[in-house]
This record gives structure tokens, sequence and C-alpha cells, in this order.
């Protein structure tokens, strides 16, 4: 099923959405957290890992759509 993100852009569906390079950082970083976002770098699998090393420890992990 096509997904249409909120600027317009056609994608063939949700993942393809998930997965663009189109995205803002601080979306790449919560849709990798919730993961509906695969790691497409190894920037990005260092981050995944990261992060879950955070949650793992029981610490809260605040993305702020702002400071990007």
């Amino acid at each position: 099923m096509a997904y249409i993100s909120a600027d317009g852009k056609l994608y063939k569906d949700f993942q393809e959405y998930c997965n663009s390079e189109d995205l803002e950082l601080d979306d790449k970083f919560r849709k990798l957290l919730a993961g509906s976002r695969t790691p497409q770098n190894d920037k990005e699998k260092i981050w995944l890992a990261e992060m879950q090393k955070l949650e793992a420890e029981g610490k809260v992990i605040d993305i702020p759509s702002d400071i990007f």
C-alpha cells in the first residue's frame, strides 16, 4: 500500500518511508528506536546499539525535535 509523507512525497509503502534518507535526523532516531527503521549504514547501527544499551540500563531516551 502506498504511503504519502506529510510533505507530499509518495513512497511504495510505510517501510520505504521509514528507511528513507529524506527523514530528519530526529525522525531517524525515533524510528530506529521504535524498530520501524532498519539501520541504513554503520553510523545508524552504532546509534541504535548505543540507544539500546541506554535503554537496557534503564535510562530514558528523550529525542527532542527542536535540537537538530
